[in-house]
């Protein structure tokens, strides 16, 4: 099949195939073996709740290589949107998931360069400036995407994640086969792909989860994950050239002097760092917890609202809000605080433990990966489709970025508590600040090592013996068969030398924005939103503010009593004093603890099932009788701990893994 009929196959089935965000797959031959039109299909389906408007493919006969992208319309959502695209000149061909939000700019200065435009997309944007500059372009993208380019001329592929892996980019090599996708389930698709767990990645996943996402490995055997600001390249030959071409720490800046210029900066990069992303064809909308983040994302955008110029969203004021009623994870009080505040459109739902039992599989199959169940967020975003908003502009990254967690208090302590006079007084104040986050009656958490630290400032002991690092090695899991691989962080690996420049806390929210914390996160997120066909976009991950931030002092960020400092005064006057400086932090995960009894058949059905009793991965047996126990007794930890692996069966179920 020639290029000419491949291109007309693609327009066909992007107009004529539609589907209850993108998706992109590909996959090259070596051999010289064809491209399968059916398989290439059934791999590109396999991502059909990514994209809900359309699907196209591109076969390149002569070099054995294919193409497929299901499309989620939200620039240009006209037939003209569609992809694979190629470039003016007929080289380059695209398959693209994300968005560049500062494409209007690059537009202009393109066509200044002579470049020319047929449609009102993106991705055309990607490409003339992919044309004009080479991997240049990238540098100059203000955005989120996973991308893959074929080079027709020169018979190259090039893959390339976003700076901080907002947009997920999984890769497969085996022989003389080279493939990729958006998610890890995808390859499933693939005929004679060997569907197998890989052990010891699967420990890791199950024992220190945070850490997973941050590494190459996937639960699957052979396949990869392109980090966060890598690109990687595969030649004709087979050969693989991967590299970093993101590196946050060579883009510090000198931030202003007094902290009244600070928080003026920020709230400038923050304000548009929200307009930017505002642009959309379609409805946005924007998920509202009732904390910090969230509320300062919806405030932003009810202040700009439609005087965002060119390519602002036709509607922006609705605000999705989750009632956890009954429980201690219920924030609805702040949430209608913030919509009265606003004026914006509220659309409640309820998270109840019947919710998680009737959709927990679903949910669990559809991440693809091992995480907590998040069913409040997926339902967040399935009412956001329904509703009619496809974008989702969210509140990820502030904690990571800001030092929003509790337990960032604890670096700033030891170091208090080191420091010859006992950090005049910081100490307590820190322990004050830490001790707030915590509601009234739950009991605060400071570790017996930084208790230690304060009480023996004087005797000149070394931080390391009585405040150690978390170390990464793995030991093993009683319920486990095989022992997790030591995590091996590439960002990590690359940047620890120069990290010793840096205080302690700028190391632990480096460490968690790129390389622990937020990839987990916006892993989870993506998957959550895209189960719906709903495209988040989170203005805490702006690269502009991201730099910023990691250039103020620690001050900025746990100071006057305060986590998250700049952000609450940098927003001041944009919402309800009572939210602005509340220090109580509540996550998203479920509350267990209330629900425990509750999600009793759930639990037991799975741990009791055959298929997970004859586990190979895991001590089926032993871990069914400790949840037994653990019921009856009331001893919630081995219950609490067996959700995971609920989860995990649940999962390799939907993917149909042997376990």
């Amino acid at each position: 099949m020639n290029q000419k009929n491949n291109i007309e196959l693609a327009a066909c089935l992007g107009r004529c195939w539609k589907e209850d965000m993108c998706g992109i797959v590909g996959c090259w031959n070596f051999d010289e073996k064809p491209v399968d039109q059916g398989t290439l299909l059934r791999f590109t389906d396999s991502l059909a709740h990514r994209g809900p408007d359309g699907r196209g493919m591109y076969i390149d006969s002569e070099a054995c290589l294919g193409l497929g992208h299901r499309r989620l319309a939200i620039l240009d959502t006209t037939s003209r949107g569609g992809q694979p695209m190629v470039s003016s000149d007929n080289r380059f061909y695209i398959v693209y998931n994300g968005e560049i939000y500062n494409f209007l700019e690059l537009r202009l200065e393109l066509e200044a360069l002579g470049q020319t435009f047929r449609t009102e997309t993106d991705t055309e944007v990607v490409l003339a400036a992919y044309l004009q500059w080479g991997e240049g372009c990238f540098l100059r993208f203000n955005g989120m995407w996973a991308m893959a380019i074929w080079d027709s001329r020169e018979r190259t592929l090039l893959l390339c994640r976003d700076r901080f892996g907002v947009k997920p980019l999984h890769f497969w090599r085996q022989g003389d086969r080279f493939a990729f996708a958006s998610e890890m389930r995808a390859f499933a698709a693939l005929e004679g792909f060997p569907l197998a767990v890989a052990p010891e990645n699967f420990s890791l996943a199950i024992t220190r989860p945070s850490f997973f996402e941050g590494t190459e490995n996937c639960i699957l055997a052979g396949v990869k994950r392109l980090p966060g600001g890598y690109r990687l390249k595969v030649f004709s030959d087979g050969h693989i050239e991967q590299r970093r071409w993101w590196n946050t720490l060579d883009h510090l800046e000198e931030p202003p002097v007094t902290y009244e210029e600070q928080v003026e900066r920020f709230r400038e990069l923050f304000m548009d760092a929200c307009r930017i992303r505002m642009r959309s064809d379609v409805p946005i909308g924007t998920s509202l917890s009732g904390g910090l983040d969230s509320s300062s994302v919806l405030a932003a955008v009810c202040r700009l609202g439609g005087q965002n110029g060119d390519r602002a969203a036709p509607s922006w004021q609705k605000a999705f809000i989750a009632r956890y009623i009954g429980t201690s994870h219920d924030e609805t009080t702040y949430a209608d605080a913030m919509v009265e505040y606003t004026g914006a459109e509220p659309f409640y739902f309820e998270v109840t433990p019947r919710t998680l039992a009737e959709y927990g599989e679903e949910v669990a199959s559809q991440y693809g990966e091992l995480s907590d169940i998040h069913v409040g967020p997926w339902l967040a975003y399935r009412l956001q489709r329904k509703s009619g908003v496809v974008v989702s502009l969210d509140g990820h990254g502030g904690d990571e970025l800001l030092a929003g967690y509790h337990r960032y208090h604890h670096p700033l302590m030891a170091d208090a508590a080191l420091s010859p006079a006992g950090g005049n007084g910081k100490f307590a104040q820190l322990r004050a600040s830490l001790e707030s986050m915590f509601e009234p009656g739950h009991p605060s958490y400071v570790p017996d090592a930084l208790v230690l630290v304060e009480r023996r400032r004087d005797a000149g002991t070394p931080l390391h013996e009585v405040y150690p690092e978390p170390s990464l090695r793995i030991g093993p899991h009683p319920w486990l068969n095989a022992m997790g691989t030591v995590p091996v962080l590439p960002q990590l690996e690359e940047d620890k030398d120069r990290l010793l420049e840096f205080d302690s806390l700028f190391v632990n929210l480096y460490i968690d924005y790129h390389c622990v914390e937020l990839p987990t996160n916006l892993r989870d997120y993506d998957r959550l939103s895209m189960a719906h066909g709903v495209e988040v976009r989170s203005p805490l991950c702006d690269w502009r503010l991201a730099c910023y931030a990691f250039s103020l002092p620690s001050s900025c960020k746990i100071g006057n009593g305060y986590a998250k400092r700049i952000l609450r005064d940098a927003t001041k006057g944009m919402m309800p004093e009572a939210i602005r400086l509340r220090r109580t932090k509540v996550g998203f995960a479920n509350p267990r603890a209330e629900w425990r009894q509750l999600l009793k058949p759930l639990v037991m059905d799975t741990v009791c099932s055959r298929r997970f009793l004859e586990s190979s991965l895991w001590k089926g047996k032993t871990i069914a009788r400790a949840v037994e126990q653990g019921y009856a007794r009331g001893y919630n930890m081995d219950v609490d701990r067996s959700f995971i692996f609920v989860q995990a069966s649940l999962l390799l179920e939907a993917l149909g893994a042997s376990t």
